[in-house]
């Protein structure tokens, strides 16, 4: 384990509205030793560039009036460059200066939506993730439920993670692409990770072909193109890399077993995906992606408070 010391402290202001709880956690996404969340505050480790970060995030400000204090820990000092290039990426994955006023305006008297959006103004979306770190992810999710996930997770990141301590928080972080690159298969297979074995081995080696940074600048087709690329990145998994790791706002397909989840959100008969997406369309047109956000963070904080039975069945995890 690495001890990290607090070598820079900085306040940042969120373009408002901002509400700091909503916009760094997401109840839904399974727990990981990667980030620890309480309210009010939030520790996680980060790797950016060669240098592995400890960084805790404390809300200082209001919704209107928002204020983040941002502090890295590491082992030895950061550049004034480095240290600019990190805000700049905590800006992009925490989507702080996203403005989010004429969608508030536009639907916050809608009759399905309209409670919600007063309920949660101010949530910006983010992702910790970068792409690596989202495709390992997505991978240990796949066809398990949430204590499997957790099992292979812990097993995966004892192996071959990063331990880090910082501000009396203990953390791991994803190890990099170049640890696991020349891992043999059977040793990942002994971790008791199945078929997965395969998919983190070639997922790595196109994630090594890849320059995220430069397909941030593409347009959603060429992106689209690009994330094709990278083994068990399919037509259902690639929009959700787009707007977690990317943050375009895009809805153009909703997988089988959303289907039942956004019927019931959205109050409709029905579960056909085009019905569905023709009911988006027609009502919230470009804003579609963002009423279903907002709808899945509702349900999702209500389902952390008080189980919902429905949900649970419907969730595939």
């Amino acid at each position: 384990m690495e001890k990290l010391k607090l070598i820079f402290s900085k306040i940042i202001y969120p373009k408002a509205p901002y509400n700091f709880d909503y916009s760094v956690h997401n109840p839904s996404h399974y727990p990981t030793p990667l980030v620890k969340y309480e309210k009010g505050k939030l520790w996680f480790s980060f790797r950016f560039g060669d240098k592995l970060l400890g960084i805790k995030f404390t809300n200082s400000g209001s919704i209107n009036k928002p204020a983040v204090k941002i502090q890295i820990y590491y082992n030895d000092e950061l550049s004034k460059d480095y240290l600019k290039e990190l805000l700049k990426e905590l800006s992009y994955r925490f989507q702080f200066e996203k403005d989010y006023s004429e969608f508030y305006k536009k639907f916050e008297k809608d009759v399905l939506v309209g409670k919600v959006l007063k309920k949660f103004k101010g949530m910006h979306g983010f992702c910790i993730e970068g792409l690596y770190e989202y495709l390992m992810i997505a991978i240990l999710l796949q066809n398990a439920n949430i204590k499997r996930t957790v099992q292979m997770t812990n097993s995966m990141l004892g192996n071959y993670g990063d331990k880090i301590n910082f501000d009396g928080v203990n953390l791991f972080a994803i190890w990099k692409p170049e640890r696991l690159i020349n891992v043999p298969e059977e040793e990942l297979r002994k971790l008791k990770v199945g078929y997965r074995a395969k998919s983190f081995l070639r997922a790595t080696k196109d994630f090594l072909e890849l320059d995220e940074f430069a397909m941030r600048k593409l347009n959603d087709s060429e992106l689209r193109k690009e994330l094709l690329k990278i083994y068990g990145v399919g037509p259902a998994s690639v929009d959700y890399i787009m707007i977690g790791v990317f943050n375009r706002e895009i809805l153009n397909t909703i997988p089988p077993w959303e289907t039942k989840i956004y019927s019931k959100l959205l109050k409709l008969n029905t579960t056909s995906s085009q019905r569905i997406m023709n009911f988006l369309d027609k009502n919230y047109g470009k804003y579609r992606f963002n009423i279903i956000g907002y709808l899945f963070a509702d349900i999702s904080w209500k389902h952390k408070l008080k189980r919902i039975n429905w949900l649970e069945k419907l969730l595939p995890y």
